[in-house]
């Protein structure tokens, strides 16, 4: 799976770094093993409406706190909770721990929508998991749009 996310960057001519470290599943794992990056390192949250019926995956930095009321707010729902691993398998083939946009390129069709914090736009550089939690890639955060339109998803820039 890692190796097709390298793939695809290449084909759309993204420019990358790939910094590797050990298994990362929560924002706390990140402190402990105080990885530094150059660039804005995301975190991300599958999150599902009340009735089960939409999907969402945020994006936001590492160091931002999310705030679900506000959030649904912003999607007009009326109960956003957390997505199960179960789910997050069956809509975007990854175990949690490794969830990011990029987990987008192992996926046919996904019926989940994509929101990003627009501060990341105003970084240098931003970093996912290449559907693994070993490792961080390092991109230009204007290459965000240009992988999720090759794979036809729903997403949306937006204030969280």
């Amino acid at each position: 799976m890692e190796e097709k996310v390298y793939k695809v960057l290449k084909e759309l001519n993204i420019e990358y770094e790939k910094v590797e470290h050990p298994a990362l599943y929560t924002v706390e794992d990140c402190e402990k093993y105080n990885i530094k990056m150059e660039g804005l390192e995301c975190k991300n949250l599958f999150l599902r409406n009340k009735e089960k019926t939409k999907y969402y995956l945020v994006s936001l930095p590492l160091e931002k706190r999310a705030n679900l009321k506000e959030i649904q707010e912003k999607l007009r729902e009326t109960r956003l909770s957390f997505g199960s691993d179960e789910v997050l398998y069956e809509k975007l083939g990854i175990q949690s721990g490794s969830v990011s946009l990029l987990n987008i390129i192992e996926v046919e069709k996904a019926d989940v929508k994509f929101i990003i914090d627009k501060c990341v736009l105003d970084a240098n550089k931003v970093g996912f998991h290449p559907n693994v939690n070993t490792a961080t890639v390092l991109f230009k955060p204007q290459d965000i749009e240009t992988i999720l339109k090759k794979y036809g998803v729903e997403y949306e820039f937006m204030d969280i």
